[in-house]
């Protein structure tokens, strides 16, 4: 990053990424968006050391370090109809709107349910689409280490949301 335009395109780039990371770390989005913003001002101020593979990478690495920082535990803050408000259907039924909603609620619920470490490979996979070594970039851990983790959040997503609604623990 040598000049302010530089910096400005890798925000364009990146914000969105940064903030889907944080939000999903964290659960709430004034927090999100603080740490959005944190994340950038030290990318910023350490322009000259990115000594990552990637810039992405180098900006998830900041948030993950923010948030493991300052101990966060994700508290879900949007509900499922905002959720399901983001991505309406063009014209659902009010029953298919519900079944939405539960799906979301379920989901949202399993993906909180996962240890940190395992929530935090399976967003940066499934949500972001890196790969293992990107990952592993981001994180600070072994390729094998985080084939392992996804390969347990997988394992243990599908297996919440295939639980009886009644049961899930």
């Amino acid at each position: 990053m040598s000049s302010p335009n530089d910096f400005a395109l890798i925000y364009r780039q990146h914000a969105g990424a940064v903030f889907r990371l944080a939000f999903l770390l964290t659960g709430q989005r004034a927090e999100a968006e603080d740490l959005t913003s944190e994340t950038f001002a030290r990318a910023l101020a350490s322009a000259g050391a990115i000594r990552h593979e990637t810039v992405r990478s180098y900006l998830y690495a900041i948030v993950r370090n923010l948030v493991a920082s300052k101990h966060r535990r994700p508290a879900v803050e949007e509900s499922a109809d905002e959720a399901a408000a983001r991505h309406p259907d063009p014209d659902p039924t009010p029953e298919v709107q519900l079944e939405i909603r539960q799906r979301l609620a379920r989901a949202g619920a399993g993906l909180a349910s996962l240890k940190e470490s395992e929530r935090q490979v399976l967003v940066l996979c499934g949500i972001d689409g890196l790969d293992p070594t990107q990952i592993a970039d981001a994180l600070g851990l072994e390729p094998g280490a985080v084939r392992v983790r996804l390969h347990r959040a997988r394992r243990q997503l599908a297996a919440w949301l295939n639980e009886p609604q009644g049961e899930a623990t």
